[in-house]
């Protein structure tokens, strides 16, 4: 067992072991960090599962499947070793190859022998592959309203989820109407407004950023549109991918920040690192939040 699951949790605490995936450590670090604070918020004590590796997303299972499942088998095998119950997973592409490497492995005898034969253990399947958006349920989003200190009014936000997070349903099983309500209130809870509009799960193409940008481009701008005559001034998402397509894919003069959920929370609350954050982004939302003044 790993030094990961002996270690003392603060009293009150409940842990939460999850598997950060590439762009949590790179291109999305404001998330990661974001999203720790808001875990932080909610009484959580947050780990990342121990030298966990690449799950293979676009390159390696559009290139070769069979690697790909062996990736991600080895993130779930470290899992098991490690006497992780419940791996929560933050990024809906790495979500989706970890749960199709499960459910590959959960019904081809000679993948599991593959596995063993990479990594020398026998892969048992009783590690629970979920989503990070499961470890808060509906009517959770009460508790971080003590730490709203600073309305983000003046704030129109659509809210993007992204095609991936329950595709295919038949893999995922993740039913993501059932958070839908508590995330609108979340965001609603910051002063945010949430407006309407229909293009919150249409593909952003971002598998397809370097295969096909000019297709990338015509999603983008698909999504972009929809959400300017929504009367929108920013999009908020969960999906590291999904945010920097946004902000750098298109051909759109007009565009829009692209805000992480926890990101709302961190500036809410005045978090003294929610500027960083900010001006990471390769959209610059300074001008909207000062304007505002949210930050």
């Amino acid at each position: 067992m790993s030094k990961a699951v002996k270690r003392t949790i603060p009293v009150g605490k409940r842990r939460i072991c999850i598997y950060p995936g590439c762009s949590l450590t790179a291109s999305s670090r404001d998330f990661a960090d974001s999203l720790f604070q808001m875990a932080k918020m909610a009484g959580m004590w947050v780990e990342e599962l121990k030298d966990w590796n690449c799950c293979g997303a676009s390159p390696a299972h559009s290139v070769n499947p069979e690697y790909a499942t062996l990736l991600s088998g080895r993130n779930l095998i470290l899992a098991q070793k490690q006497g992780v119950e419940d791996l929560y997973v933050v990024c809906p592409s790495c979500y989706i190859r970890l749960k199709e490497a499960k459910h590959k492995l959960a019904n081809d005898e000679q993948m599991r022998d593959k596995l063993f034969q990479a990594y020398g253990t026998r892969y048992t399947g009783e590690v629970k592959v979920r989503f990070f958006l499961e470890a808060i349920e509906p009517g959770d989003e009460a508790i971080f309203e003590g730490h709203m200190n600073r309305s983000l009014e003046g704030l129109n936000a659509v809210i993007y989820y992204g095609c991936l997070m329950s595709r295919p349903e038949r893999v995922t099983g993740f039913d993501l109407k059932h958070y839908e309500s508590s995330i609108i209130k979340f965001v609603e809870n910051t002063g945010a407004k949430v407006r309407d509009w229909g293009a919150s799960s249409r593909c952003c193409g971002s598998h397809l950023a370097v295969s096909r940008p000019e297709l990338a481009d015509r999603l983008v701008d698909r999504i972009l549109d929809a959400a300017i005559q929504a009367k929108a001034n920013c999009v908020v998402t969960f999906c590291p991918l999904c945010q920097v397509n946004l902000e750098m894919r298109g051909t759109a003069k007009n565009r829009l920040p692209v805000f992480f959920i926890p990101e709302l929370a961190g500036f809410a609350s005045g978090e003294v690192k929610a500027e960083k954050w900010a001006r990471r982004h390769l959209v610059n939302p300074m001008p909207l939040l000062k304007i505002n003044r949210i930050l």
